[in-house]
C-alpha cells in the first residue's frame, strides 16, 4: 500500500483485480436490480391495465353520447323540415308533439301535448311535414285528441290534382291505406294520381297533400270504380306535428 501511494507501478495490478471482481460486483447487485426490474414491470403492467380500463370506460361513454347525438340530430332534422313546411303555409300553425297513441285497432287516435291554453280548438286540422294527418276532436287544457285520417270512422273530402275531380277518402283502420269508393266507371283515375284536400265542408283547408293512388279496381257488375291510396303523412311515425289555425272550422263527428 505504501509503494502504491508513492508510485504507479501497481496500477496495472489494481486494474486487473478490478476487472476480475467486476462479475462478483454484478452478482452481488443482481438481486437488488432484479427486484427493481420486477417492481418496475408490475408497476408498468398495472398502469397499462388501469389505463386500458379507463379507455374502455371512456369509449363506452363516448359511444353512448354518440348514439344520443345521432338521435338529437335526427330530431333536429325533423324539426327543421317541419318548420320549413310551416313557413310555406299561408295559415298560422302551432307546433305540437305526440304524447300517446291509442292502440285500439278500431280507432286511430293520438294525443298531443297542446290544448286550449295554447290556442287549440276542436275541428282544427293536423299535419306533419308530408301531409294531412287528421283533425282535433277533443281539446283539454293541456292536451288534445286527434282522429287520424286512417280511422275507420273518418272521411276526408279530396280532389285529384290532374283532373280536378272531387271525391272522399275513407279510413279503414290501416295507417298505410285510404279507400275511395263508388267512383264513376268513366272516372279518369290511375295509380300515381295525387290527392289533396278539396276544402269542401269547411273541415280541412284546401290544397293540402292527402294521399297517392296505388290501386284502381273496376266493379263491372255495379258499374263503378274503387281505389286505394297511401297517405302522404307518416301516420305511424311522426312525433312532431303542426296544428293549422283557421278562423272557422266545424267539428268532425
Amino acid at each position: 500500500m505504501f509503494m502504491d501511494q508513492r508510485n504507479t507501478q501497481l496500477e496495472s495490478v489494481r486494474s486487473g483485480i478490478s476487472v476480475m471482481i467486476s462479475p462478483l460486483r454484478y452478482l452481488v447487485s443482481l438481486p437488488a436490480m432484479s427486484g427493481n426490474w420486477v417492481k418496475e414491470w408490475f408497476n408498468t403492467h398495472n398502469s397499462l391495465v388501469a389505463e386500458n380500463r379507463t379507455l374502455r370506460q371512456d369509449e363506452r361513454l363516448l359511444n353512448a353520447r354518440l348514439q344520443k347525438m345521432n338521435v338529437l340530430l335526427a330530431e333536429n332534422t325533423r324539426l327543421r323540415q317541419l318548420l320549413g313546411s310551416s313557413r310555406k303555409l299561408s295559415d298560422e300553425v302551432i307546433v305540437a308533439e305526440l304524447l300517446s297513441v291509442d292502440q285500439n285497432p278500431y280507432r286511430q287516435l293520438i294525443e298531443l301535448n297542446k290544448g286550449s291554453l295554447d290556442g287549440l280548438q276542436d275541428g282544427q286540422a293536423v299535419i306533419d311535414d308530408y301531409g294531412i294527418m287528421g283533425q282535433i276532436i277533443h281539446v283539454g287544457h293541456n292536451s288534445s285528441t286527434v282522429k287520424l285520417i286512417s280511422d275507420p270512422e273518418h272521411v276526408i273530402p279530396v280532389q285529384f290534382i290532374h283532373s280536378g275531380m272531387r271525391s272522399v277518402a275513407f279510413g279503414n283502420g290501416n295507417t298505410d291505406e285510404l279507400e275511395l269508393r263508388y267512383l264513376p266507371a268513366t272516372a279518369d283515375v290511375k295509380p300515381g294520381d295525387e290527392l289533396v284536400t278539396s276544402g269542401l265542408g269547411g273541415r280541412f283547408p284546401p290544397d293540402y297533400p292527402v294521399a297517392t293512388i296505388v290501386e284502381v279496381t273496376l266493379d263491372k257488375t255495379h258499374g263503378f270504380k274503387s281505389a286505394k291510396a297511401v297517405p302522404k303523412a307518416r301516420l305511424d311515425s311522426s312525433r312532431e306535428v303542426l296544428v293549422i289555425q283557421t278562423k272557422a272550422l266545424q267539428v268532425e263527428q
